[in-house]
């Protein structure tokens, strides 16, 4: 962050996407079953669309993760662990549909990556030569730019995929509402860690039980996917919806 730029009043450094990911490991190092810190039962992914949101988040606040942002490169280029299909797919398969050792096998990437000095990663081939710049790099974790609300980011997804079918894929890649669930709990523990309030999403989750038949004690993501007869991106859709809908009442 530069000096001269003022941090937004009240918040408090952001934690690291890796940092985050390696206190989820140390957990499940601790306790044999879940559920575990931040993530409940493990769904890999849930955790993929869990860290988009939280990286959604970090952005907008205008974090700098330093040289965290090479893991993803590493991981494909370095590793060759990374494959086309995505990690999720590939690591529930290769370990026979088990949710935790896939989960756990990604964990121990995001362990390596960390242990990695910035001359370590400064030796490296970089297949894109540009990105050494990053081995260097230093976090800034300070947040430079206003929090913006869980309703703003549902609402900016609302306006860019329209009415064209498929384009949630932007955001959450295979359309599931498991996956929306991870992408909105990822963006608001960061909000949450860095101690923005977003209380208008608590009213929102209780208008939907109040105005919209979500049953006290539920998530939205079953009741609506019950309407929908099990379409799983007009489930994520309705949602989207009444967000609108609860903006403009």
């Amino acid at each position: 962050m530069n000096p001269s730029t003022p941090s937004p009043a009240g918040l408090k450094p952001a934690v690291p996407m890796l940092e985050l990911l390696l206190r989820v490991r140390q957990d499940m190092d601790t306790r044999p079953v879940g559920p575990y810190r931040y993530i409940g039962m493990p769904d890999v992914d849930w955790v993929n669309c869990f860290k988009g949101g939280y990286r959604e988040c970090l952005d907008v606040l205008g974090v700098d993760e330093g040289s965290d942002v090479l893991f993803g490169v590493w991981l494909r280029d370095v590793k060759l662990a990374w494959p086309g299909e995505g990690w999720e797919p590939a690591y529930l398969r290769e370990c026979g549909g088990d949710q935790t050792r896939a989960l756990r096998k990604y964990l121990d990437y995001v362990a390596e990556f960390r242990t990695l000095s910035s001359e370590d990663l400064a030796a490296i081939s970089w297949r894109i030569p540009e990105d050494v710049q990053f081995a260097t790099r230093v976090p800034q974790l300070m947040p430079t730019q206003e929090p913006r609300s869980t309703l703003d980011f549902l609402m900016e997804i609302r306006r860019e995929i329209g009415d064209t079918e498929g384009r949630l894929g932007l955001f959450i890649g295979p359309i599931t509402v498991r996956r929306m669930e991870g992408l909105i709990a990822g963006y608001r523990l960061c909000l949450g860690l860095v101690g923005a309030r977003d209380e208008e999403y608590v009213r929102f989750e209780r208008w939907l039980q109040d105005e919209k038949g979500v049953p006290v004690g539920q998530e939205w993501a079953q009741p609506f996917l019950a309407a929908c007869q099990g379409d799983q991106e007009q489930a994520i859709r309705r949602l989207l919806g009444f967000a609108a809908e609860f903006r403009s009442a």
